[in-house]
């Protein structure tokens, strides 16, 4: 940083025995090392701010990018697509349901009048129970099991 090499740390050193003198010397040097540190813990805290503002920045167009990307994700362009797409289908199907039910609910009315006219009772009955033809039942005997030729012989072999 500042281009010094060992010779002018020599020098540095031996002018500054001479004016401080060997008695001081320690505590100088122990206070320019508290300076140093201070200055350093300043600069430190000093680039961190910094970064941190440069952090949040870039935190705010990486934001608005992403936003801005989400809008031209495909996947989300194909299913509003196809959202829209569906809802003339959803229409017709409510229409073909309602065209369906409404025609029932008025048969159902008329059958329901239609037999409240038919009260002879025997025109009704008919029209309710059908007939039922009786099924019959086969009773068969289980055939007797045929004996192996090993049992004929006595079990010899």
């Amino acid at each position: 940083m500042f281009d010094i090499g060992w010779t002018e740390i020599l020098v540095i050193a031996v002018v500054a025995i001479i004016v401080v003198g060997p008695k001081d010397l320690p505590r100088m040097l122990r206070s320019v090392g508290r300076y140093a540190g201070q200055l350093r813990r300043t600069a430190s805290e000093f680039r961190s701010q910094f970064d941190d503002a440069i952090r949040d920045s870039e935190l705010d167009e990486l934001r608005d990018t992403l936003s801005g990307a989400s809008d031209l994700n495909p996947i989300n362009q194909i299913r509003d697509s196809i959202t829209d797409g569906l809802s003339p289908l959803k229409e017709t199907a409510e229409e073909i349901k309602s065209g369906i039910e409404a025609p029932s609910k008025d048969s159902k009315s008329i059958s329901d009048k239609s037999s409240s006219d038919k009260s002879s009772g025997k025109d009704a009955k008919e029209e309710i129970a059908p007939t039922k033809k009786p099924r019959a039942k086969s009773k068969s005997k289980p055939k007797p099991k045929a004996k192996t030729s090993s049992a004929k012989s006595g079990g010899e072999g």
